[in-house]
């Protein structure tokens, strides 16, 4: 008696036909049987093999989808934040010029006013006064006074001395003129005045210390003050500082001024 096999004896007894159908087949027709099964079974094992790989597939591209809408959601809160910050650099940027423009307006009206407080003070004479105008680059005469008196004491030193301030100051308001140099000073380039400069080194040589420095002060300052045009330009000084005056030194100075010119008439 042939006796059943496995697999195709469990799948006999299963189906409840292994008694019946086993005396009715042949050997090889059982090994037929059996190999029928035997490939069901390996193709039932690969279809479920397939259908976890499948499912193990859909799981990954589920965590993708939920990766990239997380992603998404960033993104699309991160652009948000930028469409704010954008309202926010906008209003920022909008802020900023109007600040800058109420600026230039208070500057050119503390100019306006500076000009105005510059005229009325021009017309006020006390050279004793610590604050008044002061006509930069404008060159003195003093120095040259001293320095004819010294090597001409017994000629019109005095004429020779105004020749000589008047000449100077001609020869500062030539903007073709340009006694400087370029220097480093304490690490940064800066703009000086040359003093192997032919004009300046005959001032000095013939006239003295004196003079030269007076010219070179009147050269600085035309410098800083007017650069291109080399004409004298009227500031208020602070005199007892050597320094120019503030807005409000020269407000309080003619307050000062005109207080007392009042409490003098009303006497």
């Amino acid at each position: 008696m042939i006796s059943c096999r496995q697999p195709l004896t469990v799948w006999l007894w299963r189906n409840g036909s292994c008694n019946r159908i086993m005396p009715e087949l042949s050997l090889s027709e059982i090994e037929r049987l059996q190999s029928v099964i035997l490939n069901s079974e390996k193709e039932k094992r690969e279809l479920e093999y397939q259908r976890q790989q499948i499912e193990l597939r859909a799981e990954e591209v589920d965590k993708r989808e939920i990766q990239i809408k997380s992603k998404h959601e960033k993104l699309d809160s991160l652009m948000r934040e930028l469409e704010e910050g954008g309202d926010e650099m906008q209003c920022l940027e909008t802020l900023n010029q109007t600040l800058i423009s109420k600026e230039r307006i208070t500057n050119e009206e503390l100019q306006d006013a500076r000009k105005y407080l510059i005229r009325t003070l021009q017309g006020i004479t006390d050279v004793e006064a610590s604050i008044r105008i002061k006509r930069m680059g404008e060159v003195q005469i003093a120095p040259f006074r001293d320095a004819c008196l010294k090597r001409m004491p017994s000629g019109d030193w005095d004429m020779k001395a105004s020749e000589l301030c008047s000449s100077w100051q001609q020869i500062l308001g030539d903007p073709s003129w340009h006694p400087f140099k370029n220097k480093i000073v304490n690490g940064k380039l800066k703009e000086v005045v040359d003093e192997d400069d032919n004009k300046l080194k005959g001032l000095k040589s013939k006239w003295g210390e004196e003079a030269y420095k007076e010219v070179v002060s009147a050269l600085l300052e035309l410098n800083d003050y007017n650069p291109s045009g080399r004409f004298v330009v009227p500031e208020i000084w602070n005199y007892d500082e050597g320094r120019k005056a503030s807005l409000k030194e020269g407000i309080e100075y003619l307050v000062q001024r005109l207080t007392a010119k009042f409490l003098k008439r009303k006497r």
